[in-house]
Formats: C-alpha cells, sequence, structure tokens
C-alpha cells in the first residue's frame, strides 16, 4: 500500500500492476504541487487507486466531496481534456476502490446484501444543487460537507438531520479547543 506516488515512470507503474500494490491518492496534499501520481495511467494498468485526504494537515480539511472534485480537475488540467476521470469514477475512488484497496470490499464500499450498511445521506434540495437532475453530477460537481445530512455506519444511525446522536458534538468541539490552547 502506497500513499502520494508522484512521477511513477511506466516501469514502477507495471511494477504496482504486477506486485498488486494499492495506491492511495490525496490530490490535496502539498506533494500532489511537486509531482503528479498518475492516476489515470494506474488504472489504465489495472492498479487499485483509491482516495484519500492529508485533512490533518493545518491547510486543508477532512471533506471528502471537495477531494474528489479536485482529484478530477487535477488530472483533468494535466491532461487538458475534461473527459479525464469522470465523475462516477472517481466516486469510485472514494467508495469500493478505497474498500477494495483496504481489503475491505466484502464488507463496505457498495450497497449489497451481506455488506455492512455504511453510507451517507446527501440533501439535494438546496440551491447549489439544483436542478434535480443527473445527480451523481450534481454531488461531484457541487456538495460538499455540509450537504451531509444523515450518516449510517453498519446500519446505525449516527447522524441525523445534521445533528450528532452518538456524542455531544458541543462537549467535543470545546474539549478539542482546549487541547489546541493547552
Amino acid at each position: 500500500f502506497f500513499s502520494h506516488s508522484v512521477d511513477l515512470t511506466d516501469e514502477e507503474i507495471a511494477l504496482c500492476r504486477e506486485t498488486g500494490a494499492r495506491i492511495c491518492h490525496n490530490p490535496s496534499a502539498n506533494i500532489s504541487i511537486q509531482g503528479r501520481c498518475p492516476v489515470p495511467e494506474l488504472l489504465d494498468a489495472g492498479v487499485t487507486v483509491m482516495l484519500g485526504s492529508d485533512g490533518t494537515a493545518p491547510d486543508r480539511g477532512y471533506d471528502m466531496f471537495r477531494h474528489m472534485w479536485q482529484c478530477m480537475h487535477y488530472h483533468r488540467r494535466h491532461f487538458r481534456d475534461t473527459g479525464v476521470l469522470p465523475p462516477g469514477k472517481v466516486l469510485e475512488m472514494a467508495t469500493i476502490d478505497a474498500a477494495r484497496a483496504l481489503g475491505l470490499d466484502g464488507e463496505i464500499g457498495s450497497l449489497e446484501t451481506g455488506k455492512r450498511a455504511d453510507l451517507i445521506l446527501v440533501d439535494l434540495a438546496k440551491p447549489h444543487l439544483y436542478p434535480q437532475n443527473m445527480p451523481v453530477y450534481r454531488v461531484m460537481y457541487f456538495a460538499n460537507g455540509a450537504d451531509v445530512d444523515t450518516v449510517l455506519v453498519n446500519g446505525k444511525i449516527l447522524m441525523e438531520g445534521r445533528r450528532v446522536l452518538t456524542v455531544n458534538e458541543a462537549e467535543v468541539l470545546d474539549l478539542a479547543q482546549q487541547e489546541t490552547e493547552r
């Protein structure tokens, strides 16, 4: 399992395929300014590439919608081709491909009988997500983390109506602030 994997050569891509290496692409990471992870080339070679985030860095967050959007535009700019990494493929990189890369695709990553019900519900009834056609396109280009209304993990509702049900959110935020100040 490799993260970032910028400036891989054709030989290194072939080695990734031959060894079954999996790649975590972090398009928002600073390393992505210094080099390019050849995601389309890796995918064409049959290498599993998941989408990740360097969310703990001080200059970026955990909003995977932002990272998915950035992934598409990062590679499209490189190839000067708006058809590179279409929205559906990038959504797969954040879901089923991520589960496959982690060896968990039998449990999570897609909605199938027998798998854990880990999912989010996005509130599409917002002006920036209208008109309500082409939902994958709308979500991939215009949604953000604040549009997530409900979160289920293993079938248990953890957040509903944007209200966290399993912890005292205000208390957690207060403790985080105290720790930061300490």
